[in-house]
């Protein structure tokens, strides 16, 4: 047989599936929750990549885990524009930047933090607050519904987050 119709090599991926749930002998209720977060993780990664792919960005980066269903660095060109993530048991997804601030600036930070946290309060995007040993990290994110991401919703999002990206960096320096 020369090639595989694409067909049989769907009996053959579902086979294989039994295969790997009989042999670890999990449970119907194990089993169908497996299957059914792997149908969603399917499902909305190709939602994402068919959102940005409208928009003109490319994703890099893709990571997934214990906590997230999906997580991809955003370009536009060659600049970054952000994140897009969803964890597992998220209602929608997570379009987001991090601004670092070196901590010899922690003080023009605490100065204008509620000038930032009004701001992106104002466009919708949710400002959290990191430390580590180098610096801080306002930790932006927005978030889409799942039934209410299409590519305007996307861009608005995307748009809004950069408004408050900048005026971070605007005001901290």
């Amino acid at each position: 047989m020369a090639r595989l119709r694409s067909s049989n090599k769907g009996e053959i991926l579902r086979n294989q599936i039994f295969a790997l749930l009989n042999k670890n002998k999990v449970s119907p209720d194990m089993a169908l929750k497996a299957l059914t977060q792997c149908q969603s993780h399917i499902r909305n990664r190709a939602i994402i990549d068919g959102v940005t792919k409208e928009c003109g960005m490319t994703l890099s980066r893709f990571r997934t885990d214990e906590h997230l269903e999906l997580y991809y660095d955003l370009k536009q060109g060659r600049h970054d524009v952000g994140f897009v993530a969803k964890g597992w048991d998220d209602p929608g997804f997570r379009i987001g930047d991090i601004v670092e601030v070196p901590k010899w600036q922690i003080a023009d930070m605490r100065e204008h933090m509620y000038a930032i946290l009004t701001f992106c309060a104002t466009q919708g995007v949710a400002v959290t607050i990191e430390e580590n040993d180098e610096t801080i990290e306002l930790q932006m994110n927005s978030v889409i519904s799942l039934e209410g991401l299409n590519r305007e919703v996307f861009k608005q999002a995307l748009h809004h987050l950069e408004l408050c990206v900048e005026k971070a960096h605007e005001l901290i320096g």
